[in-house]
């Protein structure tokens, strides 16, 4: 991918190779009343919640499962210094 510029500029196309599990995926989630945006970038499906979190998701993930989860981790007690 460093040489991904001087490829476009002789005329290459470069785009990324989404599976057709990963293409069922991203078509769930766009179903899903709690995504907004869903799509493939470096391997990896993401979306977006109604709520502006981005949540990574895999292809067996239980959609309402993971976004709970991912609400549950970063919802943690928070630590640090306190003032």
């Amino acid at each position: 991918m460093r040489k991904r510029k001087p490829m476009k500029e002789k005329g290459f196309r470069l785009v990324d190779d989404v599976t057709q599990r990963n293409q069922g995926l991203i078509s769930r989630l766009f179903l899903h009343p709690d995504i907004k945006s869903a799509w493939f970038f470096n391997g990896s499906v993401f979306g977006q919640t109604i709520s502006e979190e981005r949540v990574k998701f895999d292809i067996f993930d239980n959609i309402d499962n993971t976004i709970s989860d991912f609400r549950n981790r970063n919802r943690g007690p928070k630590t640090g210094a306190s003032v």
